[in-house]
């Protein structure tokens, strides 16, 4: 079951689309997913993230987030749109069916930025409780925006670097922590993470550095890298995670 729904940022006024998958009506109420689509910042569409959505929803809650895209909304506005969708679904997850003490992040390159960021933004800020963040889930992310990873900078051209621009146009964003949380001094005190990646993948090694550093700053992370792509199949180690 899949309906859509809507809130207004309220810096701009702008309508964010949801697209809500999952129980509505159930007696023992789940965890809840909020998750940002696949793209590159200035491209991607919410459409690419039904599959995995319409798989994680067995058990779970899952809403995607039609998030704007660069050049036309640039950070920071991007970040607090993803962290007033948090918001919205901590203030929304009893009518999802949803346990609001459950509440995880996700989502894949760009998508998995926004996440990792909203988890950031999590840890600074808080929630109305009894609202609670348990976990992020990061798939390929897009974390370093000084692109200096060897798998990203082996490539002779890369369509990351007109994201990057389109997304922090001002160079020296790229060492803000919200833009670019690899490069982060501060990841103490973050909630659990699963981080997704692909072997070959140009993003791989911005994932396993995240991983790493995630793991010496204290905290609790699975970094799994796998062969193929097809994330729908790993749809139910995902929700196993999200219920440990």
């Amino acid at each position: 079951m899949m309906w859509t729904t809507a809130f207004e940022y309220a810096a701009t006024g702008k309508s964010i689309r949801l697209q809500v998958f999952g129980r509505h009506h159930c007696h023992k109420r789940g965890p809840a997913l909020l998750y940002f689509h696949d793209g590159l910042f200035n491209q991607g569409q919410i459409e690419s993230a039904h599959a995995l959505a319409e798989a994680l929803s067995d058990g779970c809650v899952v809403v995607c987030v039609d998030y704007p895209l660069a050049p036309g909304v640039q950070f920071p506005h991007s970040i607090e749109v993803a962290y007033q969708a948090l918001q919205w679904l901590s203030e929304h997850a009893k009518v999802l069916g949803a346990d609001a003490k459950l509440l995880f992040v996700g989502g894949e390159r760009a998508g998995g930025n926004l996440a990792a960021v909203t988890a950031l933004l999590y840890r600074d800020r808080g929630l109305r409780a009894p609202a609670q963040l348990q976990g992020q889930v990061l798939i390929n992310p897009m974390l370093d925006a000084l692109q200096t990873s060897p798998s990203l900078a082996s490539l002779t051209e890369s369509p990351c670097r007109a994201a990057w621009a389109d997304y922090a146009p001002c160079p020296s964003l790229a060492w803000h922590p919200y833009v670019s949380p690899v490069q982060s001094c501060r990841l103490a005190g973050l909630v659990n993470a699963l981080i997704i990646s692909e072997q070959g993948h140009p993003l791989v090694d911005e994932a396993a550095a995240y991983a790493k550093k995630l793991l010496l700053a204290g905290g609790q992370v699975q970094h799994w890298c796998v062969s193929e792509k097809g994330w729908t199949q790993h749809a139910p180690l995902i929700r196993q995670w999200m219920t440990l």
